[in-house]
Order: C-alpha cells, then sequence, then structure tokens
C-alpha cells in the first residue's frame, strides 16, 4: 500500500508540475501587465524599408549606421521583428547601438489577434563614463533595462503565421519598464 501512494504521489505532482500555466499576474508577466494597464497610450512609429534592413548571423545592421545586435539563441520568429525595420535602436537608447540580451513574447496580454506585445532587455550603455567608473559600472554592466512594445496588424486574425504578422504590422507603442533587479 505504501508503495502505491508513493508511486501515486511521484504521478500525480510529476502531472501538475507539466500542467502548470503562465500566469498573467506573476513571472514575466507582472511588471509588463501593470505597465500596459497605467502606462499604455497608443502611438505610431515609422519603419525601415526592407531594402534598409541588413540581416547578419547575431545582429541586423539598419540604414547602414544603426545595428542592433541580439543573442544567438534568440528565437528565430523574434528576428523577423528586426528584419522588418520596426525597432529603432536610437529611438530606444539614443545609440545608433543596441545589444539586446532577452527577448519575450507576451502572448496574455496581446488583447486580440491583431495585437502582439513584447518585452526585452538591453544593458545600458552610458558613452560619456569612463570604462574604470563607478558609473561605467553601475549603468553599464550591473541590471538591464526592461522595455515593452506592442506590434499591430489591422489585417490579422486568428489564423494569421507570425511572419505574416509581422511583415503587416506597425509598431503601435513603445516605452521603458524599468530596471531589473
Amino acid at each position: 500500500m505504501k508503495k502505491l501512494f508513493t508511486i501515486a504521489s511521484i504521478v500525480f505532482f510529476a502531472v501538475k508540475g507539466n500542467a502548470q500555466t503562465e500566469n498573467i499576474n506573476s513571472g514575466k508577466y507582472h511588471a509588463a501587465k501593470e505597465h500596459f494597464e497605467t502606462q499604455y497610450k497608443k502611438q505610431e512609429y515609422p519603419t525601415y524599408l526592407r531594402s534598409q534592413v541588413k540581416m547578419e548571423k547575431d545582429r541586423v545592421v539598419i540604414d547602414v549606421v544603426k545595428v542592433i545586435e541580439f543573442p544567438k539563441y534568440l528565437d528565430e520568429k523574434l528576428k523577423l521583428i528586426f528584419e522588418n525595420g520596426l525597432l529603432d535602436p536610437m529611438r530606444i537608447n539614443g545609440n545608433p547601438v543596441l545589444k539586446i540580451v532577452s527577448m519575450d513574447e507576451l502572448p496574455l496580454l496581446s488583447t486580440n489577434s491583431q495585437t502582439k506585445r513584447f518585452k526585452f532587455w538591453i544593458f545600458p550603455q552610458n558613452n560619456n563614463a569612463k570604462k574604470d567608473s563607478v558609473e561605467y559600472v553601475l549603468r553599464g554592466k550591473v541590471n538591464p533595462d526592461e522595455y515593452y512594445f506592442e506590434l499591430r496588424n489591422e489585417n490579422a486574425d486568428e489564423n494569421t503565421s507570425f511572419k505574416e504578422f509581422v511583415e503587416g504590422a506597425k509598431l503601435t507603442y513603445f516605452a521603458y519598464g524599468g530596471i531589473i533587479i
């Protein structure tokens, strides 16, 4: 009987652990949900032409002088956002070079099939700080900043693939979310 109880317990906890779903009020969604509920204001941003965007291995070059670097393990579908010229590094950090360290889609915060919301982290760069200074270490190395953005495709529906969605999307919201501690 004890053996049966042990086996049943193991199966129960294994199934329960694998069946957990994402919770909109915790984890990666908590701060983002609060931000979109309190700060959201629809906007429109210009998009770069595909002819101005050149994809390379772990980065995209925009308009010859702007660069967005991303981790080599970044999901291929998220790279489509960069490939379609939807983000501008100058708008994000005032620098022509942007190094994204992490990026996630936030499907539970997307309000409908025409809207997709995302977050990403970057390590801020202080171009005026000396590399050995405390300011450089505190602002350039320790904690990443979190940003949120929203893409909208007026022609999308529930059957639209991610690629088709991004190819017809516009950046309709972009904002600084805060420092990650």
